[in-house]
């Protein structure tokens, strides 16, 4: 994508950002209770963009630039993000999750696709509805589409209906959360294996807590790298079951770089450097008088990183929120709108009570 292409919408996503930013540190209810600032900047992000995008006429030079917030520069903040975790931390994190994950994205797909049956739509819009739910959203469906040789209306009613039980995910599981009172350990393990894309995990997270935030981005990305192993078995039955009717293959190739996306071996590879003190820390001159004097001014690198890290990632919610066309998701069709509703519920509930009786 050429930069003058991407440029215009890059900037209005920062431009959004900023505003999150300063409505967050307003300093009345509800932006500031008693010293805190409970309502996250990444989700004033969402909100803002979904006004714009559906109250004003915006030109189309900027929407490539939003695309590119939500692909290119949110990947490379999630990147980021691993200056200031422990690898240990992670591998902790990881390991207390994953058995959990994978019980949770096989329940969820195979009672999606019952439920699919049971109310007669299609086969292939019931098998993306349930992997787009269980691993991670629209990349999943983006992955499996080919896959299943799924049509261009089952995948797009697949990705709206996703999207919309999303957006309600992170407005629904912070209140959830509060009012189950889990911790931000419990809350950061649920929403990174109950709620569907990325970018929204990370708003809910955020919005809970720092540390359930760090949890959720922890085991999402575990999650994600589900998608190989459940792609291959998805390809495999499909290509056995089109070959019971003719000779071809059906099956598609796709690039092992989407099965395991390249940011995930960058968020390791930092969070080892973190582990290592590999990440320096400056000393840096200050001029601290009009006569020329000098103080040092330390400066943790980690630190900044995490800065604009999170400013990079409240950018890329922006441009989520810029990608959300209400007349787009009044147009999905109820059967597909129920299916989606089951398969979040049951993901949801099923983790849910796994994290009660195990953590």
């Amino acid at each position: 994508m050429k930069t003058r292409q991407s440029i215009f919408g890059v900037l209005l996503t920062a431009f959004i950002a900023v505003t999150a930013f300063f409505i967050h540190g307003l300093p009345f209810a509800p932006f500031t209770i008693d010293g805190r600032h409970p309502i996250d900047a990444l989700l004033i992000a969402i909100i803002l963009g979904m006004i714009a995008r559906n109250t004003i006429d915006l030109p189309s030079i900027v929407n490539p630039g939003i695309k590119y917030s939500v692909k290119k520069i949110l990947p490379f903040a999630i990147v980021l993000m691993g200056a200031k975790l422990n690898f240990v931390y992670v591998l902790e994190v990881s390991a207390q999750a994953l058995w959990i994950s994978i019980l949770c994205v096989f329940v969820a797909l195979a009672l999606t696709i019952w439920l699919c049956q049971k109310m007669g739509v299609s086969q292939k819009l019931g098998i993306l509805i349930g992997i787009g739910t269980a691993i991670c959203g629209g990349t999943a469906i983006a992955v499996a589409a080919p896959t299943i040789e799924a049509d261009d209306n089952d995948t797009a009613f697949a990705i709206t209906t996703i999207t919309i039980f999303g957006l309600i995910a992170i407005f629904a599981f912070p209140v959830l959360g509060h009012f189950f009172a889990m911790s931000q350990d419990e809350f950061g393990i649920w929403a990174g294996i109950a709620i569907q894309a990325t970018p929204q995990v990370m708003a809910a997270g955020f919005a809970y807590g720092d540390q359930a935030g760090e949890i959720a981005v922890i085991v999402k990305l575990v999650r994600v790298l589900l998608l190989a192993p459940l792609m291959v078995l998805l390809g495999a039955w499909y290509s056995r079951t089109k070959q019971q009717t003719t000779d071809e293959h059906a099956a598609q190739e796709t690039k092992w770089s989407t099965f395991f996306p390249p940011f995930i071996l960058g968020f390791i590879t930092l969070a080892i450097a973190n582990s290592l003190n590999l990440i320096p820390d400056f000393t840096l001159p200050i001029t601290s008088n009009i006569l020329g004097g000098t103080a040092d001014q330390p400066l943790a690198f980690s630190k900044a990183i995490t800065k604009v890290s999170l400013f990079l990632v409240t950018m890329a919610m922006a441009g989520v929120g810029l990608g959300v066309h209400l007349q787009t998701l009044r147009k999905v069709g109820l059967k597909a709108l129920y299916v989606g509703c089951f398969s979040a519920l049951v993901l949801s509930g099923f983790s849910f009570g796994l994290l009660a009786l195990f953590l």
